[in-house]
């Protein structure tokens, strides 16, 4: 089962001058990816290279990575390989280095970027990657007393609601509570005014 990160955190180390700086960062989606990305980029753009590495899905099935100007192979990919040593799920690795003067050679490279991502995400607080099922429902405010008391005890949880003649309701279920969850919903429907959906 793999890990996500419960926050953004980062580590930094000097090696031969220069400095590395690793940023990991939770993402759920391409777009957020893209986001996390773009405004590291514009905020460390007087860095030498930004390299970095990402890896989405619950078997780890999305992956990328770039070298970002580096030598081919030399940072992106180690990046990429330390994420998955720990594995990590729903996480973009950023290494920020600052050159500071000596080359370090392919090897020096490899090792540089796949070990200060390996020590960032040793030393990151993480949990275990759960897949979540959103859900919209609708129903009479009776019904919503008895869907909030049931998403309490069963680790669901309630997003935005409008109030109005009925009460429309976002929620996210784990995934391996969604069979029992939507048992539930149909039982309430035959009793009362209720509907709901799934969206991903």
């Amino acid at each position: 089962m793999p890990y996500e990160l419960v926050a953004p955190f980062t580590y930094q180390e000097k090696i031969q001058r220069s400095d590395f700086i690793c940023f990991l960062y939770p993402i759920t989606s391409s777009e957020e990816m893209k986001e996390a990305l773009s405004k590291h980029q514009k905020e460390y753009a007087t860095a030498t290279h930004n390299c970095y590495a990402y890896v989405m899905g619950e078997n780890q099935s999305t992956r990328y990575y770039s070298d970002a100007g580096e030598p081919g192979g030399t940072a992106g990919k180690p990046i990429l390989n330390a994420l998955l040593r720990g594995e990590m799920t729903n996480t973009l690795a950023v290494v920020t280095r600052y050159y500071g003067g000596i080359k370090l050679g392919v090897k020096g490279l490899i090792e540089a970027y796949g070990g200060v991502t390996s020590q960032t995400v040793q030393l990151a607080e993480k949990r275990l990657y759960r897949e979540f099922t959103g859900l919209e429902l609708t129903c009479d405010y009776p019904c919503l007393e008895l869907v909030q008391r049931y998403a309490q005890t069963h680790e669901i949880s309630l997003g935005e609601a409008q109030y109005a003649l009925e009460v429309k309701l976002a929620l996210q279920c784990p995934t391996e509570y969604l069979e029992n969850f939507r048992q539930f919903l149909d039982g309430l429907s035959r009793q009362h005014a209720l509907a709901y959906k799934l969206y991903t």
